[in-house]
């Protein structure tokens, strides 16, 4: 069965090297007039150029991640009462937005590739193509305000060490299950962070663990 283009972000897999499922979430600070939306399953990053602490929605490139956006709580300024979302909407917020953040260095991801990239083309005995072990660019892609839910997506493969995910493995099973065919493209991936803040060196990520 073939796969179909439909992003999704980076969801927590929990048959990875992370913690159990809420433990390694922790909270971080969007600040109320920040005004791009961020949707559950969107990679994040500091504030570039400011000390503030505060994260936005990631930029594709080298930039190191906070981790990954799973919803937030704020002050709605027109409902006056405290809202709970799977995305930020870029507005309605009085006081500072606290965002639910996975940041454990070893989490894994399950994410869908693009349309060429990661897939394996033949079977599964041509590893010379395989992702696996690969470092990893994404795309942001468009969220859903229905859903909340990230439309991020990986794009690039490559060598450059700095790149913020690498590829662990690739999804296979069950058979005909969306995104289990690895060799047709849109198929999905597991990915671990490669350039994240509780994982850098200083020099460059320190690698999977």
């Amino acid at each position: 069965m073939a796969n179909t283009n439909t992003p999704f972000g980076f969801a927590e897999y929990y048959g990875g090297a992370g913690g159990a499922p809420t433990f390694a979430q922790v909270e971080l600070r969007v600040a109320y007039d920040n005004s791009t939306e961020i949707y559950t399953g969107d990679p994040v990053m500091p504030v570039i150029g400011a000390s503030t602490g505060y994260i936005t929605q990631a930029s594709p490139g080298t930039t190191t991640l906070a981790g990954i956006f799973v919803g937030c709580k704020y002050l709605s300024t027109s409902q006056k009462r405290t809202v709970w979302s799977r995305y930020w909407p870029g507005a309605d917020a009085t006081g500072d937005v606290l965002a639910y953040v996975i940041n454990d260095p070893n989490a894994r991801f399950q994410v869908m590739g693009n349309s060429t990239t990661f897939n394996i083309a033949g079977t599964l005995t041509q590893w010379g193509q395989n992702p696996v072990g690969q470092y990893a660019q994404f795309a942001i892609g468009s969220g859903n305000t229905s859903s909340g839910t990230s439309g991020a997506y990986l794009n690039a493969l490559g060598t450059t060490i700095t790149y913020p995910f690498i590829v662990t493995d690739l999804i296979t099973s069950p058979p005909g299950a969306p995104g289990a065919d690895p060799t047709t493209a849109y198929n999905r991936v597991i990915v671990g962070f490669n350039n994240q803040m509780q994982r850098s060196n200083g020099a460059g990520p320190v690698g999977i663990s």
